[in-house]
């Protein structure tokens, strides 16, 4: 990966940096994750090592690598996207494999597959310094259509209210 490819993603790390502190809630923020790279094969994020999420030993909790994970596959499919595109989780499936202590934790996350109303992003967690993958994820995530919200968006408010939306 370059260290930030517009040319193949067309977004760069400020960019991704806004979408971040725009679009995820302030507990997520509270991480205080950044984009570490973008390539055309995915992008690398960075969560800063921090004992309030290490459990006894200084391991880093699995909790926050999971966040890390999730906001990174999002970013993941923003860069895919060419822009920000609200998604929302429909599973991740986290396994770790070895502990990350008192480090920095990188995240590298690349799309799968990206459909129309589903997308497929699979993420790789290491140790800053280290080699070796600590936790995979895989993530599905639902892509809502744009063209369905805007005729929700049209509805006088009682149709909305009685449908659930």
């Amino acid at each position: 990966m370059t260290s930030d490819n517009t040319a193949a993603t067309g977004l760069t790390k400020a960019d991704l940096s806004a979408i971040l502190a725009d679009a995820f809630a302030p507990w997520v923020q509270d991480l205080n994750l950044s984009v570490d790279d973008i390539g055309s094969d995915g992008i690398t994020m960075r969560l800063p090592a921090d004992a309030r999420l290490s459990r006894i030993g200084g391991i880093v909790s699995g909790q926050a690598m999971t966040a890390m994970a999730d906001t990174t596959m999002v970013l993941a499919l923003a860069t895919h996207f060419g822009g920000f595109r609200p998604v929302a989780t429909v599973d991740i499936a986290m396994s770790f494999m070895r502990a990350i202590k008192s480090s920095d934790v990188l995240c590298q996350a690349r799309v799968r597959r990206a459909g129309r109303s589903l997308a497929f992003v699979h993420a790789e967690l290491r140790g800053a310094e280290d080699t070796q993958v600590a936790a995979v994820a895989n993530g599905t995530f639902a892509i809502p259509d744009t063209a369905a919200r805007h005729e929700i968006d049209r509805q006088p408010p009682s149709m909305q209210t009685r449908s659930g939306i």
